[in-house]
């Protein structure tokens, strides 16, 4: 051992400098060695536990109720880009409109698809006016914000599935909601909580004032889209740790 290492070093006077580089140099290989493997094990137990959909609406593993506010006070296709993106990504979801009452329009877990031929109406056609919408079917329907009676629809759709405690809500609305309004959605934010169905909400451009009396009833984080962002929503998985890994 000691003639093959002897004829293939390089003749030094000074080895001991070279034996502290040489440990210096193996330390430093097997650190990045095992950051490595550290880096590759956190992939592969992310990417287990992730969705194959990037960053779903409705969160990994449960089942889904969209609820879309059709007040009057609601611009139609800002509420229309999120339905097209849970359809390009393939959600499945259930979905309920809302005015003063709740509809239910599509059972808990339909395919995303089923929501293409709504969509028509959040958007304007071809032969409408420059922002022009079609004339929707839901337009005596609309009048004040109850967004208590939509969510009551939703749970009760839930649990009639009996799914309520895997269960999921994505509430897209504008939040102009009356005082007398407040209470109600308040107990049924409570009713929500306790049957375990998580709550997720779109907001449309709200005012700052309603936008904070939300925050208050349900907690910042319940909110995809920032103060005063009009871009796409982004779900809490992408602002994770583990989103960007």
């Amino acid at each position: 051992m000691r003639l093959r290492l002897s004829r293939s070093a390089v003749p030094t006077s000074e080895p001991e400098a070279l034996r502290r580089a040489a440990r210096r140099t193996t330390l430093l290989r097997a650190g990045l060695a095992l950051g490595l493997v550290g880096t590759l094990a956190l992939a592969f137990f992310v990417a287990r536990s992730r969705d194959v959909r990037h960053a779903p609406l409705v969160p990994s593993g449960t089942t889904g109720i969209v609820v879309i506010d059709l007040s009057a006070s609601v611009y139609e296709a800002a509420m229309g880009e999120t339905l097209r993106r849970m359809a390009r990504t393939g959600e499945r979801a259930g979905l309920v409109a809302f005015s003063d009452v709740g509809y239910e329009l599509l059972p808990p877990g339909t395919p995303a698809r089923e929501l293409v031929p709504l969509l028509r109406y959040l958007r304007p056609g071809q032969g409408e006016a420059s922002g022009e919408l079609p004339v929707n079917p839901w337009a005596e329907f609309r009048a004040g914000t109850r967004i208590s009676s939509g969510l009551q629809i939703a749970r009760e759709a839930l649990l009639r599935e009996r799914v309520a405690s895997r269960g999921s809500i994505v509430l897209i609305s504008d939040l102009e909601i009356l005082p007398d309004e407040v209470e109600r959605l308040g107990a049924e934010i409570a009713r929500l909580q306790r049957d375990g169905v998580s709550l997720r909400i779109v907001p449309l451009a709200p005012s700052d004032e309603k936008r904070e009396l939300i925050e208050q009833l349900t907690g910042p984080s319940a909110l995809l889209r920032d103060p005063g962002e009009a871009g796409a929503v982004r779900a809490p998985e992408e602002r994770t740790l583990a989103g960007a890994a």
